[in-house]
Formats: structure tokens, sequence, C-alpha cells
């Protein structure tokens, strides 16, 4: 009897999860549209708007000054250099040629930030000479402040590594800084100074 019961117990809950599942709105697919829509759609999310705007404004030359903490010593890697934003593709993309010096070496780096409309935030990668890997960025923007937040992921021999970048805007330029995240910690590991040509 117990056993029974148990079974209709199973039965009835298999039940209400059907109808939950049933009750859910379908996302439309590309299947349930037809051209038009489709086309419509992809018009929608492929035009540049506000949020290309922020990354139109720095468009241009950059006088650079790098504050590095070197790992593993009580000491900064000061250091100065250029940096060129350029948009692409119509708006919808800018990147970054950045040069300076780390430590005292040559550091090359190339950068490509756009908004993704559909997934309604910022993305990016970031290459450079000091190392083979890439690093994805995804981040928002504070609207009232101007500040945008970034977190990015990227492959090392110790595994994944996690970080978070804040680009806080200035009279004449905006600040960038990059932090080490492990856990709940976040260690700063130095920022640049962009200052417009």
């Amino acid at each position: 009897m117990q056993a029974a019961s148990r079974l209709m117990g199973i039965f009835f809950l298999l039940g209400l999860v059907s109808v939950v599942i049933a009750d859910e709105p379908a996302k439309p697919s590309a299947n349930s549209l037809d051209s038009a829509a489709m086309a419509e759609l992809m018009a929608k999310l492929g035009a540049p708007g506000k949020p290309h705007e922020h990354l139109q404004a720095m468009v241009g030359k950059y006088k650079t000054i790098s504050n590095w903490i070197v790992p593993g010593e009580n000491e900064e890697s000061v250091d100065e250099g250029t940096a060129e934003f350029k948009s692409i593709l119509g708006g919808r993309f800018v990147t970054q040629q950045f040069k300076s010096t780390y430590n005292g070496e040559p550091m090359e780096g190339f950068g490509i930030l756009g908004y993704d409309n559909a997934e309604q935030k910022f993305v990016g990668i970031w290459i450079d000479n000091m190392s083979t890997h890439i690093l994805h960025t995804e981040g928002k923007l504070d609207d009232k402040t101007g500040v945008m937040t970034e977190t990015g992921t990227c492959s090392s021999p110790i595994g994944t590594m996690n970080f978070k970048m804040t680009t806080v805007p200035t009279d004449d330029g905006f600040v960038f800084t990059l932090s080490q995240v492990t856990g709940d910690t976040e260690t700063e590991m130095g920022k640049i100074k962009y200052v417009k040509q």
C-alpha cells in the first residue's frame, strides 16, 4: 500500500512538472520567424546604439603612464607609452594598439572592444607580446559615472586566471586598473593613465 502511495505521489509530481514546463512561454527560434521578421531582428541587433557611442568617445591617440606592481617585489614599474584607439566596422567596435615597456622590456598589445546588443554587455579580447593566450572580457557601463567594469579570463600554466578591469573617465582621458581575482580576493596588478593628445 505504501509503495502504491509513493508511486501515485511520483506520478502527481511528474504531472505538475509537465504542466509547469508546458506553461513556460517558448522563445522564438530561427525556424519560427519568417524571413522578413528575421531580417528586421538581425538589423536591430546589428545596429550601433548608445553603448557604441561611448566606445567612439575613446577613439584617438593617447600618451600613457603605466604603474605595474612587480610580482614578488615591493616596487612598481613606471613606464611611459602610447595608445591609439580606432573605430572599425561602422562604429560597432574599437581597436586599441598599445606600446610601452614593462620593467625595462618592450611591451605591445592589441585589443578589440565592442557592445553585443543581443547579450546586452560589452565584450572584448586582448593579446600582447608578453604571452600567447587571449584574454576574453565582458562588462557593464555605469551610465551615471561613466565607469566601465569588466571581468576577464585566460588560460595559464597554473590554470584559468580571472581578472577584473575598471575604466574610470578623467577630464583628459581615463584610468584603467587591472586586478587579479582569486576567490573573493582582488589583488591590484597595476593601472594605466591614458591622456588624450
